[in-house]
């Protein structure tokens, strides 16, 4: 049995925000007592307290810990997800695309790409899966979480059942260490994309979450998220725009370089 927590990002666009992002982490449910126990050492080493939340945002960290604690703390969490063998599923689309539709709705829509995404792995997997999503903000939550298991994704060409996923359920950063994991993972992942001004912690924050997209590995033993845990929303080449679609691979190619740069220390 699998688990995947949601969570979503860049809601709201700027000038430094030009991706929406909906994402989520993917593990077994034995390892959920691994991940509770680790993160938990993490926290009291880093001196937070058992009400104090721990995000990827650094502004919401308690006054008692320090930035660097702080800082400390996320790497750790990232590096405890890549132990347990975390999968990550990740869905991008420009803002300026979506720019004219119904927001609630497009969280909704991106949603459903990931967790449908996630019923794939848990096919190829031969196992089943429950869906935990990240409090939605809007006030259809219920509602939508009852079609994803009566009637599973809405498509043009019918609907699909989302046949192996047997719980669809809500929760929040508060109530578990593994929400603190995804906020985390998806923090990372958004600070990468929004041209980062301090490349130095980008390249190592990169570095840490690309392991942890679930890939397929292709004949010449290259490993692609393609069609498995990276979702680029519309797929690139159908987008007609070519200033959209520049986007993209400035994108794409941004995070390829940041991936690729050396340490200082090197």
């Amino acid at each position: 049995m699998q688990i995947m927590l949601t969570d979503e990002t860049n809601r709201r666009p700027s000038e430094r925000n030009k991706f929406f992002i909906y994402g989520g982490i993917v593990m077994p449910v034995e390892a959920l007592s691994g991940l509770d126990e680790g993160i938990n050492e993490i926290r009291e080493r880093a001196g937070y307290k058992s009400t104090d939340i721990l995000k990827f945002d650094t502004n919401a960290r308690p006054e008692q810990v320090s930035i660097a604690d702080c800082t400390e703390a996320k790497r750790q969490v990232i590096a405890l997800c890549n132990e347990l063998e975390c999968k990550f599923i990740v869905h991008i689309i420009l803002h300026a695309i979506i720019r004219n539709q119904d927001q609630d709705q497009h969280v909704k829509w991106a949603a459903d790409f990931v967790i449908g995404r996630y019923n794939k792995f848990l096919r190829l997997m031969n196992e089943d899966g429950i869906c935990v999503i990240d409090n939605l903000p809007n006030m259809g939550q219920w509602q939508y979480l009852g079609e994803k298991f009566c009637t599973g994704l809405h498509l043009p060409n019918g609907n699909r059942q989302l046949d192996r996923i047997k719980l669809f359920s809500a929760t929040c950063v508060e109530a578990s260490h593994a929400n603190s994991a995804m906020d985390i993972v998806l923090g990372s992942f958004r600070y990468c994309v929004n041209d980062p001004q301090n490349r130095e912690a980008a390249r190592e924050m990169l570095n840490s979450v690309v392991p942890l997209v679930w890939t397929k590995t292709l004949p010449d033993g290259t490993k692609t998220g393609s069609g498995r845990g990276l979702i680029f929303r519309p797929p690139i080449n159908e987008i007609r725009v070519d200033s959209y679609r520049q986007e993209y691979q400035t994108l794409i190619d941004n995070l390829n370089t940041l991936q690729n740069e050396p340490d200082e220390d090197e």
